[in-house]
């Protein structure tokens, strides 16, 4: 017998207090000194009993007879290693008498190979039925955790909050889940008899062709999807979808879809959004108007003030003491540095070469000032963009600004490079730097959390042009920035 055999049967080893053991240990005992009478006769004792005399034998065979009947009970009540064991046993009596004591060794030998072969035969039957019951026990286990599996499945998929259903490749949907009428208020039966293209508006269609093509290329959808549905009076539902494909012998059979209603969220995505652009809007046009000011009306005074400090001093060099004429310059170098400030300040809040020359004009510009107060080298590499909309100009420029204000405040760098990149409809913007560099969070929006009110803000403004923003850093390697924006003006209908 085999190992993996003997492992099948090790729990069916006899214990010591098993009654059948001891039955059928004397019975083996009795049965050997019946079969050795004749080397027993020269035992006083034994040697006075006859044990064919008393069972009525003339020959041995009835005795082998009952080594296999013997063999027999062994293995049914002591199992198939018990039974081998006695089998065993009485292979070696019946074979010892056969070689040395018999008169007649080939009936003999015979005789117990034949008791031997159905003994053996009997007990490898008796190990496949036993295995065939415990196998069959198994599978009736087996089988009644597959019904409970299903039932738990069955009842988890009917009463699951999120909208579930089964489409064959065609998009015939052959099973939905009670979620689905609450979603689409279409009835179980209904949507049975139905097709995906029927819940999908036509500019959506290219959507789900892609998802499809992807999941029969053997590509996964990692990420939920957002698809905008037709309910049945006719209103529209926007639902976050997780579709995966369902296979049978290796083969598509049909996809799987995991819906969740976000039509609420999203409306108040889209309301937060709306007022977020409206303050930033409103933001843009207050620096556009104290720059304005500021420009007209400020940096103008202070200039006319210079010009009269400039006069008085150059009208009175002759006749003023010279420590008077030493306040004079004094102030005008002060009301220099004041018009200056002013003309800076006027720039950064908006600076006209953004509206007049355009976002690339205006990054250099906005990297030669912060070489000019910072003395952190920047490099600027410009691809040729093509005219963007006023607000993407705008936003790009606000977050390379904030990326440089950081560079310049926190990162202790030396140098910071900008690349402007166009691709396709997308325009690319990466501004990395040699700094120090810093922990990053999971999310990006953890860094508010953190007091990091500037990388956010980025993000946000990134956000509102349906773009987005990434940010990488290692402690000791510098931070790389990049925004990536289309180059068509974002509307929440093309989302």
């Amino acid at each position: 017998m085999g190992i993996s055999y003997l492992r099948e049967y090790r729990g069916q080893v006899p214990g010591l207090r098993n009654p059948h053991l001891w039955i059928i240990i004397v019975l083996f005992v009795f049965l050997t000194i019946s079969h050795f009478t004749q080397l027993l006769f020269q035992i006083p004792v034994l040697g006075e009993i006859s044990m064919p005399a008393v069972l009525g034998l003339s020959r041995h065979s009835l005795e082998r007879l009952l080594y296999l009947l013997l063999v027999l009970y062994g293995g049914w009540t002591l199992g198939i290693i018990g039974g081998a064991t006695l089998w065993l046993s009485s292979a070696v009596a019946m074979l010892l008498r056969a070689f040395l004591i018999s008169p007649n060794f080939k009936d003999a030998l015979l005789e117990s190979l034949a008791s031997l072969a159905i003994g053996a035969l009997t007990i490898t039957l008796m190990a496949a039925y036993r295995q065939n019951r415990q196998q069959k026990k198994r599978l009736e286990e087996a089988m009644k955790a597959c019904e409970l599996a299903r039932q738990n499945y069955e009842e988890l998929f009917a009463n699951a909050s999120d909208a579930i259903w089964i489409h064959d490749i065609e998009g015939n949907i052959t099973l939905a889940n009670k979620a689905c009428e609450k979603l689409t208020g279409y009835s179980v039966s209904e949507l049975t008899d139905q097709n995906v293209r029927d819940f999908v508006r036509p500019e959506a269609l290219p959507l789900v062709r892609q998802v499809r093509d992807r999941l029969l290329r053997g590509e996964a959808m990692e990420q939920r999807y957002e698809q905008r549905l037709i309910k049945k009076d006719g209103s529209e539902a926007i639902v976050q979808l997780a579709t995966r494909l369902v296979l049978s012998d290796g083969k598509p059979q049909a996809f799987q879809n995991l819906a969740r209603d976000i039509t609420e969220e999203r409306g108040l995505r889209d309301n937060l959004q709306f007022y977020l652009r409206q303050v930033l809007q409103a933001q843009e046009e207050e620096r556009k108007r104290l720059a304005r000011e500021l420009h007209d009306d400020a940096s103008q005074q202070i200039l006319l003030l210079t010009h009269g400090v400039d006069n008085l001093a150059s009208k009175a060099e002759r006749y003023l003491p010279q420590e008077l004429r030493k306040e004079l310059e004094k102030l005008y170098e002060l009301s220099q540095q004041t018009y200056q400030g002013i003309k800076h300040y006027a720039q950064a809040l908006r600076p006209g070469i953004l509206d007049d020359l355009g976002l690339v004009a205006a990054i250099k510009w906005l990297a030669e000032e912060t070489h000019n107060f910072s003395g952190i080298e920047i490099q600027v590499k410009t691809d040729a963009v093509p005219p963007l909309p006023p607000e993407t100009q705008l936003v790009l420029f606000r977050i390379v600004q904030e990326a440089l204000n950081n560079v310049h405040r926190h990162s202790g760098a030396s140098q910071a490079s900008i690349t402007v990149e166009y691709q396709e409809a997308e325009v690319r913007v990466t501004i990395s730097d040699n700094g120090k560099g810093f922990e990053l969070p999971r999310q990006l929006s953890a860094f508010a959390g953190r007091g990091k009110l500037g990388l956010t803000g980025m993000a946000e403004r990134a956000r509102l042009i349906g773009g987005e923003l990434e940010v990488s850093s290692q402690i000791g390697k510098g931070t790389k920035i990049i925004v990536k924006a289309p180059t068509k003006l974002y509307t929440e209908s093309s989302s």
